[in-house]
């Protein structure tokens, strides 16, 4: 047995009822850590979600922070303690009585890529998946691995339209994957960079709150200003 086979990812939580209906998991980007998404977390304020925060298990190679895949196209890549690290993470949190429709994945940059990646890997339907400013990296392998149990997961995708760090035609990419798959899925383009604005807030919480009636409200993919 491998050591990734028992890992578990340092994880902080955060939540503001004392019995939570929600349960969301905060994915940050290449450097960042578990402290990152708290800040994401305040600002979207969602009350009946307890927040789950784990660090990436790879020291990135930029010298300071971490990283949810490690090595190159060349010498391969190193994912196998994330995986491994999120599957328990997705079990402890149901083992904490949250059902299935209950679990969102958000995650910013890299950490929307890893979204992407688990949600559509799980043998079961999720609540939803937020993947901000991200890309599908391994798309050959997410096509032949993902379940048909995660068509049904319902997806928001968000990308500034000046981020100039990873394109918005990666989310358009990511939106017609998901399109032509059959999940419900929605693409908003939002007026900033490469970052988490406070004016995607109110999008994020209809989502997170009814993701099945938020295609009511959201038929079509539009565009948000900021103010």
């Amino acid at each position: 047995m491998t050591a990734a086979a028992n890992f578990k990812l340092v994880t902080r939580t955060s939540h503001s009822l004392d019995q939570p209906t929600k349960a969301i998991i905060g994915l940050h980007g290449w450097t960042g850590d578990e402290h990152d998404f708290e800040p994401v977390a305040k600002m979207f304020h969602i009350d009946e979600a307890k927040w789950f925060l784990p660090r990436a298990p790879y020291h990135a190679d930029s010298g300071k922070g971490y990283s949810w895949f490690s090595g190159t196209n060349e010498t391969g890549w190193k994912v196998e303690k994330t995986k491994t690290g999120l599957a328990q993470l997705i079990k402890d949190i149901q083992s904490e009585g949250f059902q299935s429709e209950n679990i969102f994945i958000v995650g910013f940059s890299q950490g929307a890529c890893l979204a992407m990646e688990v949600a559509l890997r799980l043998p079961f339907t999720i609540g939803g998946i937020i993947p901000i400013a991200g890309f599908i990296k391994f798309i050959d392998n997410l096509v032949s691995e993902a379940t048909e149990e995660s068509r049904q997961t319902p997806v928001l995708l968000l990308h500034g339209n000046q981020d100039d760090i990873i394109y918005v035609k990666a989310s358009q990419k990511a939106h017609d994957y998901f399109k032509d798959r059959g999940n419900p899925v929605h693409f908003e383009k939002y007026d900033a960079g490469h970052k988490i604005p406070r004016h995607i807030r109110p999008i994020v919480k209809q989502f997170i709150s009814d993701p099945f009636n938020f295609f009511k409200l959201y038929p079509s993919n539009t565009f948000i200003k900021d103010g």
